[in-house]
């Protein structure tokens, strides 16, 4: 694992971001950005260098200098991670570019998150007024909690009709759930409607960083009260 690009003491990330402001500022395009980056990039360093200054001086190291400082730090990580990861990740930005202004380069050797080949088993744990609780296994091991390997949770698609659902691809996402089980709300006027579940494990992320998703689920309906 490669160590964080952002350092962690003060001092050298006073030095990493004063050189990465002024290298972006100078060649905004070498690092697939444009002035305006260069700009917002500036508007948060020149200040975090100012209160840096003023908090390690023994003559104004105070606690609120001191407060100033970290905010300042806080405030500035906030707009150069974003900037930090892209040009990271940009492969039209040359690797002698991406160690110049500080960044790691890209991990070429991790191996891609394969789709799960395994889906969840839907269960409904309880039904009242406009509420449903449903809860999901992996089908292999429906006694245990246990994801399958790179799984994060579950894509949960839900109809709300009084027809029969359409295939699960063409129902719109209800999200992804990563927890159960996992309450579902309704309205009045889906009551007497059934509430159609269908389920599949989605990875985080896996080959050219696109998540990758498992078979769908048996369907689970309950008519909602």
């Amino acid at each position: 694992m490669q160590p964080p690009y952002i350092p962690a003491p003060d001092a050298q990330f006073d030095l990493w971001s004063a050189n990465f402001a002024s290298l972006i500022t100078t060649t905004p395009a070498d690092f697939g950005l444009i002035a305006g980056d260069a700009v917002a990039i500036n508007a948060v360093v020149t200040p975090w260098h100012a209160a840096y200054v003023i908090a390690v001086n023994p003559a104004t190291r105070t606690p609120a200098a001191i407060a100033a400082k970290d905010a300042a730090r806080t405030a500035a990580e906030v707009v150069l991670r974003p900037y930090a990861q892209d040009i990271s990740r940009n492969p039209a930005v040359t690797n002698e570019n991406k160690v110049a202004v500080g960044v790691n380069l890209p991990n070429s050797a991790r191996t891609p998150v394969p789709p799960p080949t395994t889906q969840p088993s839907l269960s409904l744990v309880s039904s009242v007024h406009f509420n449903q609780v449903i809860a999901y296994r992996d089908a292999s091991t429906p006694t245990s909690k246990a994801k399958p390997a790179g799984a994060i949770g579950v894509d949960l698609r839900l109809h709300i009709a009084t027809t029969e659902p359409p295939a699960p691809d063409l129902i719109p996402p209800y999200g992804v759930l990563t927890k159960s089980p996992a309450n579902i709300g309704f309205t009045a006027g889906d009551v007497g409607k059934t509430a159609t579940y269908f389920a599949r494990w989605v990875t985080r992320s896996g080959p050219g960083g696109i998540a990758q998703n498992g078979p769908w689920s048996a369907p689970l309906a309950v008519v909602v009260t």
